[in-house]
């Protein structure tokens, strides 16, 4: 097995669940975050002794909503990490809600050893945070962002949505350029897509809500991308901008194809394999299963499965094609590349392709052509 260099750490719980989120999320938990940080302790300890891991370049904390950990609670998962061994200036990323970031809470995350914060604006609108269920207002946000950057992160991510009922482009741009203003040096602009088993989906379905067409949300989306282009920002990844410097590193490293672990409830691990192939593994979904199984076992893992070289080979291409600098690992497939040029939707690039404009707004059926 190749060694892994990136850890991802799932933390499931949240105030309350918005209703287009597809994560494994779960609201009026928090009664179980001082159980669910031991078991977590435990897999991660464990893992650094069974498994060809570290020095770690990259950790990330996702959920849910992580900043509702304490800071002592940090601390204690984040020293397990360090007993695996950092990287020197390795990334470690929180993702925090507007509302979780204080002085306080700042100066917590930096002592427990974050220097990546990533912060869910979402919107700044007023009528589309009432839309998606956020507990900020936008002034919350940006002074969330503000607070952050005060009290000594200089790197931080805002992630925006568009494509939201409601807000148009004049608005769109408008919240763009505040978060702009705030001085983040990341940005990762996300379509509202609505996946089936929400209760986003479900109102799609009934007909209560219309989500904008396609001709609207590209229209934000490339205004969006012109804009930040314009204020500085390198567009490195389809729905990622960031200044020069600051891509992150962590999902840098899975669109590149290289192995991570992922630790926590839910969490999905990625593993090389020397023949080529790939495992995929994945955890107990739900917390309190995972908080009984990674206690009494330090092991979570539910299922797995391994891919073939060729198919491996496929899943590397559909996932590097989203880098707009481009990618070499479509050189395996002639045909397709080949097809895929013809149509316009990739270009040559040095000894790779990349994606076109076109090929950008069709990135989903460009990735699934080295799938077969």
């Amino acid at each position: 097995m190749e060694r892994i260099h990136s850890l991802y750490l799932h933390v499931p719980f949240c105030t309350w669940v918005c209703k287009y989120c597809d994560f494994n999320a779960y609201a009026v938990l928090e009664g179980l975050i001082p159980p669910y940080v031991e078991a977590l302790s435990r897999e991660v300890e464990l893992a650094g002794a069974e498994l060809p891991i570290g020095p770690l370049d990259t950790v990330f904390i996702g959920g849910g909503t992580p900043s509702l950990l304490t800071s002592a609670q940090l601390h204690q998962v984040l020293d397990r990490v360090r007993g695996i061994g950092l990287a020197p200036g390795a990334e470690i990323t929180l993702e925090a809600n507007p509302s979780n970031v204080t002085s306080e809470q700042v100066d917590g995350w930096l002592q427990a050893g974050v220097n990546r914060l990533s912060v869910g604006v979402q919107s700044l609108q007023p009528d589309a945070l009432r839309f998606l269920e956020r507990l900020h207002s936008g002034t919350d946000a940006i002074a969330a962002l503000r607070t952050a950057r005060a009290g000594g992160f200089s790197n931080i991510n805002a992630d925006l949505l568009y494509g939201v009922p409601g807000v148009n482009l004049a608005s769109w741009l408008e919240a763009l350029d505040a978060v702009l203003a705030a001085g983040v040096q990341h940005l990762s602009a996300y379509e509202l897509t609505v996946e089936s088993k929400t209760r986003l989906g479900q109102e799609v379905r009934t007909g209560l809500v219309r989500m904008p067409g396609d001709d609207e949300q590209l229209a934000q989306y490339w205004a969006a991308a012109e804009r930040l282009v314009t204020s500085g920002y390198e567009h490195y990844e389809i729905s990622n901008w960031s200044l020069p410097g600051f891509a992150c590193r962590h999902n840098l490293a899975a669109w590149q194809y290289r192995p991570y672990l992922g630790c926590g409830a839910g969490a999905h691990s990625m593993f090389r394999r020397f023949d080529r192939s790939t495992e995929r593994r994945w955890n107990i979904k739900g917390p309190q299963a995972y908080i009984k199984q990674a206690s009494a076992s330090g092991h979570a893992v539910a299922g797995s499965e391994t891919l073939s070289p060729e198919r491996a080979l496929g899943e590397a291409a559909m996932i590097g094609v989203r880098l707009l600098d481009g990618t070499t690992a479509a050189r395996d497939f002639p045909a397709q590349r080949t097809q895929l040029i013809s149509a316009g939707l990739l270009a040559e690039q040095d000894s790779g392709v990349r994606l076109t404009r076109r090929g950008i707004e069709l990135a989903n059926q460009v990735g699934a052509a080295f799938l077969g």
